[in-house]
């Protein structure tokens, strides 16, 4: 993932931070009692995802699983045997579709009979994105890159390494208990209110345990970088930044002293600080966007000066994706304006 071009928490942040180092491998740190920390490599640049094992009277609730990765079996059988003392899960939950947080789900959920819950959009999303032969994708992907500055070879490129992606889910459970914003779901031992958001997810769900204040909050609120804020081949003119942006206010009424547990980085207090973070961050992200369309330019070429140093077919993609969602924003709020060129490729400048 393109967790170094969205890195933005300056050395003044005010966030706390209660623990120096995560778990190691197949270890686990209390968070509080029958709440356990578990960190999973992940092989990609942004290299470790967190998990939550909450321990229930018959057995265990996983919130997020990892992907599908001989490396990532065998710590998943190390937890299993050592700090869940061989428990079975009777809980699985994805805090929303993408690979690294629902991959093994599955594989989770067939060995144990285990419930898996999760919204409704995200379930839907993984089972159409983390599958081959998706009628229509591969071609609506390569229309998708060619039209915003790609030339063919590359595009090719890019959608056979997205293949490679795909395989690292496995199967994607073919039942779900929907859970929506507002409601409240009780898992190890504790009530939770739900609260699902849009902007790096089309519903990602958070978890605000109001008891001891803390709140599991996903790829949402990330201590160190912004979650990846994009737009995707399927949903070409969608404004993720916007709504994301707008999802802050859902977070107002949780107090200061909340600990927060993101799925990447480590667990920190100061919700309300990181949101202002966040936001300063995408204020001048979005100044610098609209500065560098004072010329007509395709959002490959903008992404190249907005991400420097990028490589790579993934994250090139993640780069462009996130370029257009700043882009999107911008012609929504009639700062930028959208054209084509004699390629018929997008081409985009601000409004004088």
């Amino acid at each position: 993932m393109t967790d170094r071009i969205r890195s933005m928490v300056s050395r003044t942040s005010k966030l706390e931070f209660p623990w120096n180092a995560p778990p190691g491998k197949g270890e686990v740190t209390e968070i509080s009692p029958g709440l356990l920390w578990a960190r999973l490599p992940l092989p990609f640049r942004l290299d470790h995802v967190n998990v939550w094992l909450l321990e229930d009277d018959d057995g265990w609730t996983v919130i997020d699983t990892g992907c599908a990765t001989p490396e990532l079996f065998d710590v998943w059988e190390t937890l299993l045997a050592g700090p869940m003392r061989g428990l079975p899960v009777r809980r699985v939950v994805a805090t929303h579709g993408h690979v690294d947080h629902i991959g093994l789900s599955g594989w989770l959920v067939e060995r144990f009979e285990a419930d898996f819950v999760g919204t409704f959009a995200e379930w839907i999303w993984a089972r159409l994105t983390h599958m081959h032969d998706v009628p229509n994708s591969s071609a609506t992907h390569h229309s998708y890159l060619i039209r915003h500055g790609f030339d063919e070879s590359v595009a090719d490129g890019m959608i056979k390494s997205r293949n490679r992606f795909i395989d690292l889910s496995g199967p994607i459970p073919g039942a779900i208990t929907e859970i929506r914003d507002g409601h409240t779901i009780r898992f190890g031992r504790r009530d939770w209110r739900v609260l699902v958001t849009r902007g790096h997810a089309f519903e990602h769900a958070s978890f605000y345990d109001s008891v001891s204040d803390i709140l599991i909050s996903g790829d949402h609120l990330l201590p160190r970088i912004s979650p990846v804020i994009a737009v995707y081949e399927m949903t070409p003119t969608a404004d993720p930044l916007a709504d994301y942006l707008a999802s802050f206010p859902q977070f107002a009424d949780i107090p200061a002293r909340t600990l927060v547990l993101p799925s990447h980085g480590m667990p920190y207090r100061g919700i309300h600080e990181r949101i202002e973070e966040l936001r300063d961050h995408h204020r001048k992200r979005l100044d610098a966007t609209a500065n560098s369309l004072s010329v007509p330019r395709t959002a490959l070429d903008l992404s190249r000066t907005m991400f420097p140093h990028i490589e790579g077919p993934d994250n090139i993609g993640f780069a462009l994706g996130e370029t257009l969602a700043h882009i999107n924003y911008l012609v929504n709020s009639g700062v930028v304006q959208e054209g084509r060129d004699a390629n018929g490729r997008a081409i985009f400048t601000a409004r004088s």
